[in-house]
């Protein structure tokens, strides 16, 4: 069965997007470019960083991602970077079928739970890993003991504010460390949760 990861960049500090996100600024402001640097530098670098990015487009057999990113994207215009990767949204509404972009990914709108997206999303992934990328749907995933693994791309900035990846879950979670590489733009940790 196909594992469950977390995968986000993060600052230092913790956070996952910086403040005002939204439409105008997709990430938020105020730094937030150098949390993600890494993975778009990464294919003109013969580096670790390069390396996370061949792993995750070879390994990634699904996404989960929540509504708040899907309306920043718009939708990525219906073609996620990981093209032909079937994408999950957990939403309390699913937006009118309409207004959802055309293009090379398949989405899907998941009401009832982080569980069901998660049992959808092993199944559209075969042997490949579920990735859960945002913090509402990863804080959500380790509340309901869903996740087997946690990879963070730590970049060396600090934020101050927006949003953090670890704010508002059920704890203590014991992680034991996998693998840690380092590359010029982020270190790369990987997790194994421990249950």
């Amino acid at each position: 069965m196909a594992k469950v990861i977390i995968e986000m960049s993060m600052s230092l500090d913790g956070f996952c997007a910086g403040p005002d996100d939204g439409e105008a600024f997709p990430k938020g402001r105020d730094g937030i470019k150098h949390v993600f640097g890494w993975l778009s530098r990464a294919k003109e670098e013969g580096s670790a960083n390069k390396a996370e990015v061949d792993r995750m487009y070879a390994r990634s057999g699904a996404y989960i991602f929540g509504r708040r990113t899907y309306d920043i994207t718009n939708g990525w215009g219906g073609s996620h970077p990981l093209k032909g990767v079937p994408l999950f949204i957990l939403t309390h509404e699913p937006p009118a079928p309409e207004t959802v972009p055309k293009g090379d990914s398949k989405i899907t709108f998941i009401t009832d739970g982080i569980e069901s997206a998660v049992r959808q999303a092993q199944a559209a992934a075969g042997d490949k890993d579920v990735v859960i990328s945002g913090a509402s749907p990863s804080q959500q995933a380790l509340d309901a003991g869903v996740v087997d693994e946690i990879a963070i791309h730590l970049a060396p900035s600090l934020i101050g504010s927006g949003i953090r990846l670890f704010d508002n879950f059920k704890g203590p979670i014991l992680l034991e460390k996998v693998s840690s590489t380092d590359g010029p733009m982020a270190t790369h940790i990987r997790y194994r949760v421990c249950r």
